[in-house]
């Protein structure tokens, strides 16, 4: 795992303490614009590694992107 994919996980375990909303927090501590840090979110929840690492945050993360997936189906 790279160190940036081990911050993503970090971060996602407790960007709440982040003063301010979490698009300004990602753009804080990444230098990144949130669509590209949820595109490196979104590959990174795939690996194996990633579910060793931080299971909480990867289990949260996949529920909620498989509820956006089947909510966008449904609108087709």
């Amino acid at each position: 795992m790279t160190k940036v994919q081990q911050a993503i996980l970090d971060f996602e375990t407790r960007w709440w303490l982040h003063v301010g909303d979490k698009d300004a927090a990602i753009r804080e501590v990444f230098g990144l614009e949130p669509v590209r840090y949820y595109e490196l979110l979104d590959l990174l929840v795939d690996e194996p590694e990633a579910m060793v690492q931080a299971p909480a945050t990867i289990s949260r993360y996949r529920r909620l992107r498989d509820l956006r997936r089947r909510r966008e189906g449904s609108r087709r």
